[in-house]
């Protein structure tokens, strides 16, 4: 069945408050127009319907019949718009949204957020992993932890750290990487998602030889994490992501030499949540968790 196209919302809108105001100057003192302006509103909608809908009287506007039968229902619509709009500004003061991209996520920060939460038991994490800047106050998230030179436009950000890059394996491979021209001989584990290429780390080692051997090639870096503690080759990690398993044993860091690069950790936010209570508390116990975790 077709709809009757609708009149315009303003003019609905001064239906409503005179309605259940009674007046001008009350409706156009709620809607913050003119007295006038209310009236011209309700000549549109009146010429619109082709009905009158009020009475101009001496103690008011008085709803005619078919303004008694339009009113109810006007309000009842423009209470479920305002409830709409409650409820989309509606947040949880406890809650603390914040993302990340998968690998630190997974590697850093989920193994220490339970320090988080025996410091701060009432506010809830909700975590998500995505590796795409953040329009934090239209995606209602309150902090991101990027990867990047920290040059984002619109957005505060604070460096967490540095970036690094260095050749690890498992200890089975230990004889294998005696010298860092070894590497260039490989197995080499190589990360399709990386920055960084091997030819980074061999520079700055002062490797001349040419790159051969073996190269075992996986999707992501969880993948490349896991042959590499299985002994398939030496990764090209960073900090974030082999700490723990140099910690564990799982991994060894055959030569000791880390090359720099002009990329960072970032926690970054609006300007507009930045001084949340909540953003301020994660973000000093994060300051703090990366001085410990460089220590």
């Amino acid at each position: 069945m077709a709809h009757s196209p609708l009149p315009p919302l303003n003019s609905l809108r001064a239906a409503e408050a005179i309605g259940r105001l009674g007046t001008l100057q009350k409706a156009a003192a709620e809607l913050n127009v003119t007295a006038g302006a209310i009236s011209q509103q309700i000549k549109t909608l009146e010429q619109f319907l082709g009905i009158g809908l009020f009475d101009r009287t001496e103690k008011g506007m008085v709803p005619t019949a078919a303004g008694a039968r339009l009113l109810p229902g006007l309000s009842t619509g423009f209470a479920h718009i305002r409830g709409g709009v409650d409820a989309a500004l509606e947040r949880d003061d406890n809650v603390l949204t914040v993302t990340s991209g998968v690998v630190f996520a997974g590697k850093w920060l989920v193994p220490r957020l339970g320090r988080f939460r025996e410091r701060h038991p009432g506010i809830d994490i909700r975590l998500s992993t995505d590796n795409h800047l953040t329009a934090f106050d239209h995606d209602d998230v309150d902090l991101g932890i990027r990867f990047g030179r920290g040059d984002w436009p619109g957005v505060r950000a604070i460096k967490l750290l540095d970036q690094q890059i260095l050749p690890v394996c498992a200890p089975s491979l230990a004889e294998r990487f005696k010298k860092p021209g070894d590497i260039a001989r490989g197995p080499r584990i190589v990360d399709a998602q990386s920055m960084f290429v091997w030819q980074d780390w061999l520079d700055i080692a002062g490797v001349n030889h040419p790159i051969e051997g073996t190269e075992i090639r996986y999707s992501d870096a969880y993948l490349a994490l896991e042959g590499a503690m299985a002994g398939h080759g030496a990764m090209l990690g960073w900090p974030v992501v082999v700490q723990d398993a140099l910690k564990n044993g799982d991994l060894i860091e055959p030569f000791n030499i880390c090359a720099p690069t002009p990329f960072a950790y970032w926690l970054v936010s609006s300007e507009r949540r930045w001084n949340r209570p909540l953003v301020r508390q994660f973000r000093d116990w994060i300051m703090e968790e990366m001085l410990l975790f460089q220590k």
